[in-house]
């Protein structure tokens, strides 16, 4: 009875059977990122070559509480500035972390938490226990430390987070995040590594503005594309935006929708200097039917450049200079023996019949 409390959780020991030490220390880090706690990490050697490296984060305003081992317990349910709000996250990575053989250690401010598995009677299996005994050096905050690692190990907790990694390259700061010049197609969240893009950059997306699924592995698509678009807009960098619009970069995909007009400008100019003289279609059909109307001078330019160019004050003016159709002389001729073959005479029609035939292959 004088023994170590049992905190018994109902996690049982295959539970994400996928997951690993990065999915697992990458839970542990973003908790460390939502607490209004400094983020505090170290990797410390072993005494010895065989001990590897020993993890920890120390979060020095934070407490964990009892019920806060319950699935769906979280404090951050309505933070916006939150990465995690689920209330699963830290105790899977225990389970995982356990699971795969690294011992963990919590010092819970006067406590210290161990998970380990124990067989549970009632259901017939190995779940998820935390021992809690009390901690003979008090500790200040919250700390979780993670023994055993290699080389690789670290290198791959590294990866998982932003603020761990002491080369960034250049970055664009914007109200909705960074963006990361010389990291394509990589995304965070919060700092926190989510997936692999498609995008041309990198960015480090403030949570407020993307919906993480529950793995916090994948992002909502239009919340990604609407928030890159919007972060080169603030930019300002009008001339590599119409460069990337045109190149149909996923970076700036929602330009279509609601561009601003130095950017339909920019996108006019770069028209312009591609194809002087010309005006734009979004298709083929749409090309075919300006030429039948007598616009020879027309080229395809499809996606979000066509829609910036084609809504630019000054392509309108242009267009609206240059969208005159020219009428072709059969069409003309057609028109007027119409209104007039009711007047004429049989020969006179016939006559006139051969002269529509032969100007179907007049051109103005």
């Amino acid at each position: 009875m004088f023994g170590p409390k049992i905190y018994e959780l109902s996690l049982v020991k295959d539970y994400v059977s996928h997951w690993g030490l990065p999915e697992a220390a990458r839970e542990l880090i973003q908790n460390s990122l939502d607490s209004n706690s400094p983020f505090k990490f170290s990797f410390m050697p072993g005494d010895g070559e065989r001990d590897g490296w020993t993890f920890s984060l120390e979060s020095e305003f934070s407490r964990l509480e009892p019920h806060q081992l319950l699935l769906g317990s979280t404090s951050k349910a309505t933070d916006k500035d939150a990465i995690g709000s689920f209330g699963e996250g830290f105790k899977i990575a225990l389970l995982v972390l356990t699971r795969a053989g690294y011992p963990v250690t919590i010092q819970n401010n006067e406590l210290i938490w161990r998970p380990s598995f124990r067989f549970n009677k009632t259901y017939g299996t190995e779940l998820l226990a935390i021992e809690e005994t009390k901690n003979p050096e008090r500790n200040v905050g919250l700390s979780f430390w993670v023994e055993g690692l290699s080389d690789a190990d670290r290198a791959a907790i590294e990866a998982s987070c932003l603020k761990m990694q002491p080369e960034v390259g250049q970055v664009l700061p914007t109200t909705y995040g960074d963006i990361l010049l010389d990291r394509p197609g990589e995304l965070y969240v919060g700092s926190l590594f989510i997936t692999k893009t498609e995008h041309k950059y990198g960015y480090n997306i403030k949570p407020e503005f993307v919906r993480l699924e529950r793995d916090r592995q994948t992002v909502d698509n239009f919340d990604l594309k609407y928030t890159t678009t919007r972060m080169w807009f603030e930019t300002k960098r009008f001339d590599q935006i119409a460069e990337m619009i045109s190149e149909e970069l996923p970076d700036t995909d929602y330009a279509r929708y609601d561009a601003p007009e130095m950017v339909k400008e920019a996108c006019y100019q770069l028209f312009v200097k591609r194809n002087p003289g010309k005006l734009a279609a979004a298709n083929q059909q749409q090309l075919q039917d300006m030429v039948k109307r007598g616009m020879t001078e027309v080229v395809v330019v499809g996606g979000g450049f066509y829609s910036s160019v084609n809504s630019a004050s000054s392509y309108r003016d242009y267009s609206s200079r240059r969208m005159v159709p020219v009428r072709q002389p059969h069409d003309i001729l057609a028109d007027w023996y119409e209104a007039a073959k009711y007047h004429m005479h049989d020969s006179a029609k016939r006559s006139f019949a051969d002269v529509l035939k032969q100007s179907e292959r007049w051109k103005v």
